[in-house]
C-alpha cells in the first residue's frame, strides 16, 4: 500500500547515497577538512544515549536509501519529516552555541531529500510545509553564523608562525594603550589588533600600517603615524579628511576594524586596552627580578610584577566620554593591569624606620 506508482525517486535515492557517505567519513575520520569553526569540535563528539550524531545520520540515511529503492515514498517521506524535524532542533541549539559546517552540511541534506520525497509521495499543488520554511531560516541564520566565525579579527602586522598566547587590542590615541605599545618590543608574545576610538583614529591607523609595511617597529609606526596626521582640533575641521574615508581603501579598512572592535564587544568588554591570554603567556613563567631595596618612585611602574613587563597600568578608553580616552593614573607596586576600570587600592612603600 506504501508503495509509490511513480517512477523510481532518482534524485532523493542519490541525496541518500551522497548522505550515508559523507556521515561515514566524518564518523571514521573526523571531517577536519571542513571543520571552519568552534561548532565542529563541540558536536564532533557530541552523543545522545551513547550514539554519536553521525552514527545516527549514518543510519538514518541507509534507511532512506533502503526505503527508495523499492520506491516506498511516502514511508520515505515521514521519516525524513522526522529527521527534518530533529535537524530544526539541533539548528536552533547551534544558534545559541556555535555553528557546525559538518552539521550544516548533513542538515541541508536532509533538507533536499524530504523535499525530494515530498515531490514524489505528494502533488504538484500541495501546501509549502511550514517545517522546511522553519528549518530554512534557521538554517540561512547559522550559516550567518559561519561567515562570522571565518571573518577572524585583523592585524597590520605581520603574520607569526607559532601561535602567540597573548591578543592586545588597542588604539592608537589610548594613552594606557600607547604605554602598552611603548612595550611592543619586549611582548613577543602578543599580537596586536587596532581598534579605532574615533574617526581620527581611522587615519592614524592607516598611517600606522602604512609604516608597518615599511618594516618599522609598532612603537615607532604609531608616532610617526601621530606626526602625519593632523590633531584632532584640526582634523574636526579637515572636510577632506572625512570624504577620504569613502575612497575604496579606507572603506576596506574600517570593514576590518569593525571586525576588531565587534570582536571586542563580543568578549563582553567595551574598554581598551583589551587584553586576550590564551594559555599561559610565556612572560608569566619568567621568574621575578628581585626588587631594589629603596625603590625610586619612577620605577614604580614596575616594581615588584617585573614578570608583566608593563601590565601594571589602570588606564582605559571606554568609548563614553568626550575625550577619546583617560588618562592613566601613576599606577602603585603590586598593582595589575584593570581593563574594569577598577582601580586598586595602592600598597604602601615602607619606610627606613619600618624596615
Amino acid at each position: 500500500m506504501l508503495r509509490s506508482l511513480r517512477p523510481f525517486p532518482l534524485a532523493a535515492a542519490l541525496l541518500c547515497l551522497t548522505g550515508l557517505l559523507f556521515c561515514l567519513w566524518v564518523h571514521l575520520t573526523g571531517g577536519k577538512a571542513l571543520c571552519l569553526t568552534d561548532g565542529c569540535t563541540l558536536f564532533q563528539d557530541f552523543r545522545l544515549a551513547g550514539v554519536s550524531l553521525w552514527q545516527a545520520g549514518t543510519v538514518l540515511f541507509a534507511a532512506l536509501l533502503l526505503l527508495a529503492l523499492p520506491r516506498l515514498v511516502r514511508a520515505a517521506l515521514h521519516l525524513s519529516f522526522l529527521a527534518l524535524a530533529a535537524d530544526t532542533v539541533l539548528l536552533g541549539v547551534m544558534v545559541f552555541t556555535a555553528p557546525c559546517v559538518n552539521c550544516l552540511v548533513v542538515g541541508a541534506l536532509i533538507a533536499l531529500s524530504f523535499l525530494a520525497f515530498r515531490r514524489e509521495a505528494l502533488p504538484a499543488d500541495a501546501p509549502r510545509s511550514s517545517l522546511a520554511v522553519l528549518w530554512l531560516i534557521l538554517f540561512i541564520v547559522n550559516f550567518g553564523g559561519v561567515l562570522r566565525d571565518l571573518a577572524d579579527p585583523w592585524s597590520p602586522l605581520p603574520a607569526r608562525q607559532e601561535q602567540t598566547s597573548v591578543q592586545v587590542y588597542f588604539s592608537p590615541s589610548c594613552p594606557a594603550c600607547r604605554t602598552l605599545v611603548s612595550l611592543s618590543d619586549e611582548l613577543n608574545d602578543a599580537d596586536w589588533y587596532p581598534v579605532p576610538e574615533d574617526t581620527r583614529d581611522i587615519w592614524l591607523i592607516a598611517a600606522m600600517t602604512e609604516r608597518l609595511e615599511q618594516g618599522m617597529s609598532l612603537q615607532k609606526a604609531v608616532e610617526e603615524a601621530h606626526e602625519a596626521v593632523p590633531s584632532a582640533a584640526d582634523f574636526d575641521n579637515d572636510l577632506s579628511m572625512r570624504l577620504g574615508l569613502l575612497r575604496p581603501d579606507m572603506l576596506l579598512l574600517q570593514f576590518r576594524l569593525w571586525r576588531n572592535h565587534a570582536h571586542v564587544l563580543a568578549a563582553g568588554s567595551n574598554r581598551l586596552p583589551f587584553v586576550e591570554f590564551m594559555g599561559l603567556p610565556a612572560f608569566l613563567t619568567e621568574p621575578p627580578a628581585p626588587a631594589p631595596e629603596e625603590p625610586a618612585v619612577s620605577d614604580l611602574m614596575r616594581q615588584d610584577i617585573p614578570e608583566l613587563q608593563g601590565f601594571g597600568v589602570a588606564g582605559f578608553c571606554d568609548h563614553e566620554s568626550e575625550e577619546p580616552c583617560e588618562e592613566p593614573p601613576l599606577a602603585s607596586p603590586g598593582n595589575l593591569i584593570d581593563t574594569s576600570g577598577m582601580i586598586l587600592e595602592p600598597s604602601p612603600v615602607p619606610t627606613a624606620s619600618e624596615k
